[in-house]
């Protein structure tokens, strides 16, 4: 009995530690830098990483309630022995305080996602309202530049002179000094 309880809690630790590091490792050596050049490319990369974070959540999500099932099964399994044997007690004791702050780190990251994604949206909002005002902005100029030339052509004209009101133009007399 004591052997089956060493192996569920070395299969737990196993557990554990393995998504410990897998955990930690795609975050460190799976995130790509975002440097998009244009706004599809950069809603790309955006729902590639809101993908990544979604599944990663989701993944932490299904281990935790695998543990929890297994630390469950493994208190049912030896209800007997734990109340007499103080170290299986302990050892019941430390797993469920282990779960208990997996839980919390899990619902921070789960906030902290959540919260990017809400920031994301926002951010993408914005941009598409600047884009939408730089597109009026530039209608706006092309239609004052062409209404622009058809104006300083009526003005450019010099106005017209009544012939009355004409002088003759005499050529002045000059004299050569040669």
């Amino acid at each position: 009995m004591m052997l089956r309880n060493s192996t569920a809690v070395l299969v737990v630790l196993a557990g554990t530690t393995l998504w410990g590091q897998s955990s930690t490792g795609s975050l460190v050596h799976g995130r790509q830098p975002v440097m998009a050049t244009s706004n599809a490319e950069s809603l790309a990369a955006t729902t590639r990483a809101r993908t990544a974070s979604n599944q990663q959540l989701q993944d932490m999500g299904i281990t935790l309630a695998k543990m929890h099932a297994l630390l469950k099964q493994m208190q049912t399994n030896t209800p007997g022995s734990r109340a007499k044997d103080p170290m299986a007690k302990a050892n019941f004791d430390m797993w469920a305080l282990m779960l208990e702050q997996l839980d919390k780190q899990y619902e921070q990251l789960r906030v902290a996602v959540r919260s990017r994604e809400d920031l994301e949206a926002r951010r993408a909002a914005l941009y598409k309202q600047a884009d939408e005002k730089a597109a009026a902005a530039a209608k706006s100029a092309a239609a004052a530049a062409k209404a622009a030339p058809a104006v300083s052509n009526a003005t450019s004209q010099p106005p017209a002179v009544p012939a009355a009101v004409q002088t003759p133009v005499t050529p002045a007399s000059s004299t050569s000094p040669n």
